[in-house]
């Protein structure tokens, strides 16, 4: 009698170990929580739950404060926008600048809710990076989630191209530094000229208030920034800044109110300036967007920056 519920325990749990075998994959969870932890949590849910490639998703973020959790009602409008939202696949190969402003105005009950959402088509599967940029009581914050969309790939590896002209469509834009080979902690200026069909453009016209947008990951999704065109009030101010013994926190309420001002057209083309500071070595990739006859237009780059000699 023993020998036979020793051989019956063990058939069943062969049973069982064969059935674990064949469960399907965890689903993804409900919510997901921006990273860094701070002061402010960031949720993002997704319907479905599950993205599927060249579907449209429901993208929802909720904003509130981490200790109290009562929602983050009052952001302050950067750039015509309180959330800004920027889409990247893993590879690179598709990028995204998105609002709920874009498609739906914010409601007051929105607003009250800290409540931001919008629908967006990932175009293939694989992985993507969702980073979220908002500012709050005069300080900016990014929060990023990592996200699979569709079946696993065998993941390939990054192409690097170190080409200073891009095309898309009729347009072409060509990238110059200064100094040509950037190092960490040393200013660059990158200067963005655009063309069509071979003529330079002069009908650029400002997109969320700047000529230019740039967004910018190292390669390892470890650093971000996003900048704008350097225009002659910016270069004044940071002349100031320079001039002035200033903390962190009032260089950058001056970058916020200058930003929160109406925007002028300075740059209607082919050339467009930016200024920005590498904080760390490594392949970064850079997109531009600029918008000429209001259209807006997508180019990637990518820059290898140095280490400074010691």
């Amino acid at each position: 009698m023993r020998s036979k519920s020793l051989r019956l325990a063990l058939a069943l749990g062969l049973i069982a170990t064969l059935a674990g075998c064949e469960r399907p994959p965890a689903a993804p969870p409900a919510v997901l929580s921006g990273e860094p932890a701070g002061p402010y949590d960031l949720q993002l849910r997704l319907a479905p739950a599950a993205p599927l490639p060249a579907q449209p998703t429901r993208l929802q973020f909720q904003l509130q404060e981490t200790t109290s959790g009562r929602p983050v009602s009052d952001l302050q409008i950067v750039h015509e926008r309180r959330l800004h939202t920027f889409i990247v696949a893993r590879d690179f190969s598709s990028f995204a600048h998105l609002h709920q402003e874009d498609s739906a105005p914010l409601s007051a009950e929105d607003l009250a809710a800290g409540r931001f959402g919008f629908d967006y088509s990932f175009p293939k599967a694989g992985r993507y990076r969702v980073q979220t940029e908002f500012t709050h009581r005069d300080r900016s914050w990014l929060k990023s989630f990592d996200l699979d969309v569709g079946e696993p790939a065998s993941s390939l590896p990054q192409v690097v191209d170190l080409a200073r002209s891009q095309t898309v469509g009729p347009y072409t834009a060509t990238l110059s530094l200064a100094p040509a080979a950037p190092l960490v902690g040393q200013e660059v200026e990158l200067l963005l000229t655009l063309a069509r069909d071979g003529q330079p453009v002069s009908n650029l016209q400002l997109w969320l208030g700047s000529e230019v947008h740039a967004a910018l990951w190292r390669m390892d999704l470890r650093e971000f920034a996003h900048t704008h065109s350097y225009t002659p009030e910016m270069a004044a101010m940071m002349a100031q800044m320079q001039g002035h013994r200033m903390s962190a926190a009032e260089s950058a309420a001056m970058m916020l109110t200058m930003s929160s001002k109406p925007a002028q057209l300075v740059f209607p083309g082919p050339a467009v300036p930016l200024r920005f500071t590498f904080p760390s070595a490594g392949m970064w990739v850079i997109f531009c967007q600029l918008a000429p006859g209001g259209e807006p237009v997508v180019f990637r780059f990518m820059l290898d920056v140095n280490a400074a000699p010691p």
